[in-house]
């Protein structure tokens, strides 16, 4: 038999990747629920779930189970004919969304589903500028990219993106209101800004934003691409407000690890579809909506809005130790979204981290962010927790006086 040769991923990579990524010293091989394994065997503790995409862990025996019966029949079918594989994943979805949204659209990504919502919106209102908010992420396409605030992003772009796109105060609702006017054809906001550093609303302000868009015609557009799928307990964030927006988001975890987009339709916005409108060749396709299926039952049957409120208790109770540092501004937690915010850089912390086996992101320059699994075993929490906490006291030790620097 012909032995494989094992190839070097740092080298090969580096070689032959486009440079768009900042590396991280690590090749990532295997994983199992909330633990991942690198090329030398080391185990880490993962907290990051792939950027929110591996929300029920990684190779969930469920979603591996659908998604190689679905292999065995068919693995991609376009969207202009039927199947069944399909149908059941919208079935399913429509499960938690039928009594916001009547209809939906899939898609590839995020990026792809905020593309479309944002191209919903000028074809309804016929208007040409759009409201979002300051320390927004909602993609890097375009048409995404143009309602992303970070300025790095689009350097070089700034011809092209135009002025289409106005940025509000995050969570300033007088502010949101005067930038709103007969020209806005949405609003586009997250529930909670995830790469913005996990900044939390005010309550109300999600509501407010409703009432605004509506007084001024414009649609309301809420990015659950972060947020959504339990990530704050409810299977949408904006539950907890008790408001509906025209358009919802979702993508990430939707597939549990399989790439899939969602773009949800309120009946009033759902009128500006017509065939050709917006296709797509792997949208629904089948072997994304059967993993699909799986991971909205297991959502449905499995993992509750009590498993997150559980496991953000354990996440709060193991953090508050903290507080006590210098070093640390600010803990901000909604459900398992959670921003460390520090008064020192995060990513010299970040990288300690994972030399202590705790993988975890940044959200901006000074906030370290997790998203772990929704179902991730309790033990490990506690057993992260430590970690950070032991990590943090050791570099705030080292920097001394200065660490309350900022």
């Amino acid at each position: 038999m012909r032995m494989l040769k094992m190839v070097n991923p740092y080298e090969v990579e580096d070689r032959l990747l486009l440079k768009t990524y900042v590396k991280r010293s690590i090749a990532i091989i295997s994983g199992k629920g909330s633990e991942v394994f690198d090329d030398k065997g080391r185990r880490f503790i993962d907290l990051t779930s792939a950027y929110g995409v591996a929300i029920l862990g990684h190779s969930n025996p469920v979603i591996v189970e659908a998604i190689v019966n679905q292999l065995k029949k068919i693995s991609s079918c376009h969207g202009s004919f039927y199947n069944d594989a399909r149908a059941e994943f919208l079935e399913e979805t429509s499960r938690f969304t039928s009594r916001f949204f009547p209809k939906m659209l899939l898609v590839n990504s995020g990026a792809e589903a905020v593309d479309l919502a944002v191209k919903t919106a000028f074809r309804k209102t016929g208007r040409s500028r759009i409201v979002a908010a300051k320390r927004s992420f909602h993609g890097k396409t375009l048409g995404a990219l143009s309602a992303t605030w970070n300025p790095e992003y689009k350097k070089g772009l700034e011809h092209v993106l135009g002025e289409r796109v106005v940025f509000a105060e995050y969570g300033d609702e007088e502010d949101l209101k005067s930038k709103v006017d007969e020209e806005t054809a949405a609003v586009i906001l997250e529930p909670v800004q995830g790469e913005g550093g996990v900044r939390i609303p005010p309550t109300g302000y999600l509501k407010a934003a409703r009432e605004i868009a509506s007084d001024k015609g414009a649609l309301l557009i809420l990015d659950e691409i972060q947020t959504g799928l339990r990530r704050t307990g409810t299977f949408f964030a904006f539950e907890k407000e008790d408001v509906a927006p025209d358009i919802a988001l979702l993508a990430k975890g939707v597939a549990g690890g399989i790439p899939v987009g969602v773009t949800f339709f309120s009946e009033e916005a759902s009128t500006v579809a017509e065939p050709g409108f917006h296709t797509s060749t792997y949208g629904g396709n089948p072997l994304a909506c059967a993993a699909g299926a799986a991971t909205m039952r297991l959502l449905r049957e499995t993992v509750t809005r009590e498993t997150v409120e559980e496991r953000s208790r354990v996440f709060r109770e193991g953090l508050e130790a903290l507080r006590n540092l210098r070093i640390i501004r600010e803990i901000r937690i909604s459900g398992l979204m959670i921003g460390i915010e520090l008064k020192v850089r995060s990513k010299p912390l970040v990288d300690l981290l994972a030399e202590k086996g705790v993988l975890v992101l940044t959200a901006g320059p000074t906030v370290v962010r997790l998203l772990p699994s929704l179902n991730i075993p309790l033990n490990l929490v506690e057993e992260a927790c430590s970690i950070i906490f032991e990590a943090m006291r050791s570099y705030e030790s080292r920097l001394g006086s200065s660490s309350t620097a900022g």
